[in-house]
C-alpha cells in the first residue's frame, strides 16, 4: 500500500512538473507556431482601401487626389438604445432608417456604418460621443478643379471603385495595396475594435500623370460653355492636340458634371462625346478628297473644274452648294476648297475616283479606333463601297460618314505634321509610390498618310482657306491652316436629318509654317446662327490666340513696306543683279498685262522687295497684299503662281530657312 502511494504521488509530481515546464516552453520561450495560433484565434485583420493614386496634368498641378475622411463603424453591444439612435443617424447620413436600425442591433462587435463621410458630418457624430460609434481614418476621391477634364477623368463610387473614365481605366494602378487594421476578438470571433488604430499599411496607390494642360484645358471648357450658352445649342466639344506626337492637350464637353459628385446627375453629361460620338462632319471632310487627289498626283492645286452655277445633276438627284445664293463658276481645286464648294469637290472625287478615295478615307483612320488611351471610344461608321454616285459625292463632302470629333482631330494633326498620322495618347508616364517610373510614353506613327510635300501643298491651300469661309479664324499675327464645316444633324430617332439643325465646326493648326496645335471644334444645333464660320470659327481664332501667347510664340506674319528691308548698312537701297532685274521686270510686266500672280519661289525677302519695286515703276504697288511667313527664302506660295489676285485678296509668302 505504502509503495502505491509513492508511485501514486511520483507520477503526479512528474506529470505537475511537466506541465510546468510547458507552461514555461510557452510562455517564456519564442514560439512561432503558438504565437500564429494566438493571432488566429483572437486577433482579426479588417481590410481598408490604400491611398488612391493622383492623377496630374503635363506640368505636375493635380487633377484628382486623395484626402483624409472619416469612416463610421459600430460596436452594437455598447448601443443600448439602437432605435434612437437609428432616428438620429439616418437622415444626417441620408440613409434608410430600417437599413440603419438593422445594423446598429446586429450580434455583430463590429459593423460598417458608412465610408467616407464629410467633414462636418463626421464632426457632429463625434460631439455625441456615443460609445458605439467610433471612426478610422481613409482616404476619399477629391477634384480639386471641380467640373475640369471631368469627362476624362471620370469618378469614383463610394467603395473606392473607380466607374468612369480615366478612373475606372486605371482602377488597378490608381487602388495600390490594401492597408489592414489589426484588431483583437472575442471567444465567438468578433471584433473588438476599441480605437480603430491602422497598424499595417501598404503601398499607396500609382500617379498617373497625362498630356493635358491644365490651362488650355480651362479655356476651352470656357470657350465651350460660352459658345453653348449664347448660341442656345445642344451642346459642344473640343480638342487641342500638338500634332508632332499625337498628344492630347486639352478634351472637353459641355455641358459638364461634377465628379465629386460623380454618382448623381445627368447621365449624357458623364459621356466623353469627344470620342464616343458620331455625326457627319460636314466640310472639314473635304480635306480628305483634297488629300486623295494629291495623293495620287494626277490633279494639281491650280486645276479647274466647272462647278454648274450652283446646281449639279446626278441621276435623278441635283447637288446644290451651302448657300443657295452661291452660283460658281470655273475654279481651281485650291478656290473649290476656299470657297468650300460642294459640287466642285464632288468633281475632285469623281476624277480621283472611288478606289483612291476610299483609300485615303481608310488611310486616315476613318472606320476604326484611334486607339487612344481611353475608355468609350467608338470607331464610326463609313458605307461600303462601291457607292452609288449620289452617295460618293455626298461622302467626298462630309455626309453620309459618321465620325468622332478625336478622328477629325488627328486628321489635321498628320497634314500639320507632314502627313503622318500619330496615335493620339493622353497618359504620359505612370509613377509607383516609390517615385519609379512604371510607364512611360512615346510618340507612335500608325502610318505615313501623306508626304511631306503633299501635305504642304495642303496646308498652303487650307491656309488659303482662311481668305475664304475661314476669315474668323484668323489669327493677328500668325499664319493660320485651317477648314470651316456646317453638316445637318442627323435624326437619331428614325432616318433623314432634323430640319434647321446643324453641326458647326472648325478644324485647323497653328502656326501653319510651324504647326504647334492642331484644334478642333463642333457646336451642335446652334439656334442663333447656323454655319462654321460664323459659330466655330471664332472660338478656333480665341484658343489659338491663347495657346500661342501661354507658348510665348511671338508673331511671325509680317506687312510692312517691304522697301525698307532692301537697305544695306549705309541705309542705301541694294541694287539687283542684272539677271534678277530681267526676271523679275518680265513677271511684273506679265502681272500688268493679265493680272495674274509672279512666281516667287527661291526668292529672299529683298528679292521680293524688289519684285515690288518694279511694280511700283509701272504704277502698281502690291505692298499692302504681302505677308511674309518665317525667314530665309520662299518656300511656297499662296495663291498660287499664274492665278489672278483677286480685290482685297493677300498673297501669303512663306519662307524657309536652310540653316
Amino acid at each position: 500500500m505504502k509503495s502505491r502511494v509513492v508511485l501514486f504521488f511520483i507520477f503526479f509530481g512528474l506529470a505537475f512538473a511537466a506541465m510546468v515546464a510547458r507552461l514555461f516552453y510557452i510562455q517564456c520561450l519564442p514560439n512561432t507556431a503558438v504565437e500564429q495560433l494566438k493571432k488566429s484565434q483572437y486577433m482579426t485583420v479588417i481590410s481598408l482601401p490604400s491611398q488612391r493614386g493622383k492623377i496630374l496634368d503635363r506640368k505636375g498641378e493635380e487633377l484628382a487626389t486623395s484626402i483624409t475622411a472619416q469612416s463610421l463603424y459600430a460596436d452594437p453591444s455598447l448601443i443600448p438604445r439602437p432605435r434612437a439612435l437609428a432616428k438620429k443617424l439616418a437622415p444626417l447620413l441620408g440613409a434608410n432608417f430600417k437599413d440603419i436600425y438593422q445594423l446598429l442591433k446586429s450580434p455583430r462587435r463590429f459593423v460598417w456604418v458608412r465610408s467616407r463621410l464629410d467633414p462636418d458630418v463626421a464632426a457632429e457624430i463625434k460631439d455625441w460621443r456615443d460609445p458605439g460609434l467610433r471612426f478610422v481614418e481613409e482616404s476619399r476621391r477629391a477634384y480639386p478643379n471641380k467640373t475640369l477634364l471631368s469627362q476624362v477623368l471620370g469618378f469614383v463610387g463610394t467603395e473606392g471603385d473607380g466607374l468612369e473614365g480615366l478612373e475606372k481605366k486605371y482602377d488597378n494602378e490608381l487602388r495600390g495595396e490594401q492597408q489592414s487594421i489589426l484588431s483583437k476578438r472575442d471567444a465567438r470571433g468578433r471584433p473588438l475594435v476599441v480605437n480603430g488604430q491602422i497598424f499595417e499599411l501598404h503601398a499607396d496607390g500609382d500617379t498617373i500623370q497625362t498630356t493635358i494642360d491644365k490651362d488650355l484645358q480651362y479655356e476651352l471648357e470656357r470657350e465651350l460653355e460660352g459658345v453653348t450658352e449664347s448660341q442656345r445649342a445642344d451642346k459642344a466639344t473640343g480638342i487641342i492636340m500638338d500634332p508632332a506626337t499625337g498628344e492630347i492637350l486639352a478634351m472637353a464637353s459641355y455641358p459638364t458634371y461634377d465628379p465629386s459628385d460623380g454618382g448623381h446627375g445627368n447621365p449624357e453629361f458623364k459621356r466623353n462625346r469627344a470620342i464616343s460620338d458620331l455625326y457627319e462632319p460636314g466640310s472639314t471632310f473635304k480635306v480628305v478628297t483634297v488629300a486623295a487627289a494629291l495623293r495620287t498626283g494626277r490633279i494639281q492645286p491650280n486645276t479647274k473644274y466647272f462647278c454648274e452655277n450652283g446646281k449639279f445633276k446626278i441621276g435623278k438627284r441635283t447637288i446644290h452648294e451651302a448657300f443657295t445664293s452661291e452660283h460658281f463658276g470655273w475654279m481651281t481645286m485650291a478656290e473649290i476648297l476656299e470657297e468650300s464648294s460642294n459640287i466642285g469637290i464632288t468633281k475632285v472625287a469623281f476624277d480621283v475616283g472611288q478606289k483612291d478615295v476610299l483609300q485615303m478615307i481608310q488611310n486616315f483612320g476613318f472606320g476604326m479606333k484611334a486607339g487612344v488611351d481611353l475608355m468609350g471610344e467608338a470607331s464610326g461608321l463609313m458605307v461600303r463601297g462601291p457607292w452609288p454616285e449620289h452617295l460618293f459625292s455626298n461622302i467626298s463632302f462630309g455626309q453620309g460618314v459618321g465620325v468622332t470629333a478625336l478622328q477629325m482631330t488627328n486628321v489635321f494633326s498628320a497634314i500639320a505634321n507632314g502627313g503622318k498620322l500619330m496615335k493620339p495618347f493622353l497618359i504620359k508616364r505612370i509613377v509607383d509610390s516609390d517615385q519609379h517610373v512604371v510607364t512611360e510614353r512615346e510618340p507612335e506613327v500608325i502610318r505615313q498618310v501623306l508626304s511631306p510635300k503633299e501635305a504642304s501643298i495642303l496646308t498652303l491651300m487650307l491656309s488659303g482657306a482662311t481668305e475664304g469661309t475661314g476669315k474668323l479664324a484668323r489669327v493677328d499675327g500668325y499664319p493660320v491652316a485651317g477648314k470651316t464645316g456646317t453638316a445637318q444633324k442627323v435624326n437619331p430617332e428614325g432616318r433623314g436629318y432634323i430640319p434647321n439643325a446643324h453641326i458647326c465646326s472648325f478644324a485647323g493648326f497653328v502656326p501653319a509654317n510651324n504647326p504647334q496645335f492642331a484644334i478642333y471644334i463642333a457646336v451642335d444645333n446652334p439656334k442663333k446662327l447656323g454655319y462654321g464660320a460664323e459659330v466655330a470659327a471664332p472660338l478656333f481664332n480665341h484658343l489659338a490666340s491663347f495657346a500661342l501667347n501661354q507658348r510665348g510664340f511671338m508673331p511671325i506674319v509680317v506687312t510692312p513696306n517691304l522697301m525698307s528691308q532692301n537697305k544695306n548698312e549705309k541705309g542705301e537701297t541694294a541694287p539687283p543683279s542684272s539677271h534678277l532685274v530681267s526676271q523679275l521686270a518680265a513677271q511684273s510686266l506679265k502681272f500688268i498685262d493679265d493680272g495674274t500672280i509672279p512666281d516667287f519661289s527661291g526668292l529672299t525677302v529683298r528679292d521680293v522687295g524688289r519684285v515690288l519695286k518694279e511694280y511700283e515703276k509701272r504704277g502698281q504697288s502690291l505692298d499692302n497684299s504681302i505677308e511674309l511667313i518665317g525667314s530665309g527664302t520662299v518656300e511656297s506660295q499662296w495663291p498660287q503662281a499664274g492665278q489672278k489676285l483677286k480685290t482685297g485678296q493677300k498673297i501669303k509668302l512663306v519662307f524657309h530657312s536652310s540653316g
